[in-house]
């Protein structure tokens, strides 16, 4: 009887096994989607629950980017990661961005970056043929005002014939430029302590990098012996630099608000 039981259970999930398969149709909805793509703190992409308005954020400095090229940069470009829903295609797909008005000190089409429908952009920003992820630039010029004010850059990825909107909370990103030394996203607290202009200044001057998102990703993503070995290099710069200053009636290396710079 258990072997008769068992049998007549066994037919029966098969049966709601074909009949759930038999339910199953083919995807065959032309709508195609664009989302960013949201890297965290080791360059390793998130999942949409992890994306918050500081992962959305990120920053462009022209001191820091100059010191990397050896070179005064005029203009730049930054790219952003994207990755499609849907079918491909066998033809180059335009992608639209669009500036978002935030009232926060907005970045001037033509100014601080070169217009999304100048031209010159467009030609840039698509998906190629057969492709499902691919980046998107962002040119970013060097206004002198940059130098006083730091601006924001709210954008998204915009409708247009090829794409819809994908995902809420994955379709805009928000890029701060300046000309000024300013906190990247993933600063890491724990192992630099807490970031400051001065301190920032001192860690480009006595290593030659320009310890922006990129080059601290690459850091982070590294031997944890070197990092232990930059924790101690600056410490003991740091002393022997204050210890000169000192010598010299200079006082000790501060922020701009009198904090002394430690590590």
């Amino acid at each position: 009887m258990k072997y008769i039981r068992n049998t007549i259970l066994s037919l029966s999930f098969l049966a709601m096994f074909s009949s759930c398969e038999k339910d199953l149709e083919p995807y065959d909805s032309p709508i195609c989607r664009l989302n960013f793509i949201y890297l965290d703190y080791t360059g390793n992409p998130m999942t949409s629950d992890r994306v918050n308005d500081a992962t959305r954020h990120s920053s462009y400095s022209f001191i820091m980017a100059s010191v990397t090229a050896n070179e005064e940069l005029k203009s730049d470009t930054v790219w952003f990661d994207v990755s499609t829903m849907g079918f491909l295609s066998d033809i180059d797909r335009p992608i639209r961005l669009e500036q978002v008005t935030t009232g926060d000190n907005d970045a001037i089409p033509g100014v601080h970056y070169v217009a999304f429908d100048d031209p010159s952009f467009i030609s840039k920003c698509f998906v190629p043929a057969n492709q499902n992820q691919t980046r998107v630039p962002v040119v970013v010029l060097r206004d002198a005002s940059l130098q006083d004010n730091d601006v924001n850059l709210t954008f998204r990825l915009s409708e247009n014939e090829y794409f819809k909107s994908g995902y809420d909370g994955l379709t805009e990103r928000t890029l701060q430029i300046t000309d000024r030394l300013s906190m990247p996203s993933n600063w890491p607290v724990s192992i630099f302590g807490t970031y400051g202009q001065k301190k920032h200044e001192l860690m480009i001057e006595w290593t030659n990098q320009a310890w922006d998102e990129s080059y601290i990703r690459e850091i982070l993503n590294g031997d944890t012996g070197y990092i232990s070995y930059l924790q101690e290099f600056f410490r003991q710069k740091l002393e022997e630099e204050n210890a000169a200053r000192i010598e010299a009636g200079l006082g000790k290396y501060t922020e701009a608000n009198g904090t002394e710079v430690s590590f």
